[in-house]
């Protein structure tokens, strides 16, 4: 794996990363830094820094990703098997995680 000279990874070097079980939390970790989210605004996922601290740390920032989507009503659950995508939970019922960030945005920008 190698750095360009922005130490940042490609996108196939992040796929390589973030895939099997953590590429739900990955994608979730790179629409909240692309927001600009509370507590993700330093978290550029394509920077080698921002893994090596998120693979340090990897309960700790889904604990972080759980609470954001919390304060929007998702319950957001964390699946371990790299067979299974995390679960999103809206009102009852089960949603994707692109319904979660529409559900998300709706209510950050009403």
């Amino acid at each position: 794996m190698k750095l360009n000279k922005e130490n940042k990874l490609s996108n196939d070097e992040l796929e390589q990363v973030a895939g099997g079980h953590c590429g739900n939390s990955y994608k979730d970790m790179q629409r909240a830094y692309d927001r600009q989210m509370p507590g993700f605004e330093n978290m550029d996922p394509s920077n080698i820094a921002t893994m090596v601290y998120c693979l340090k740390n990897w309960d700790k920032v889904v604990g972080e990703l759980k609470n954001m989507f919390a304060q929007y009503g998702i319950e957001m659950t964390y699946k371990s098997d790299p067979l299974e995508d995390n679960l999103y939970m809206y009102q009852g019922r089960r949603i994707t995680d692109g319904q979660a960030w529409q559900i998300l945005d709706s209510q950050r920008n009403p």
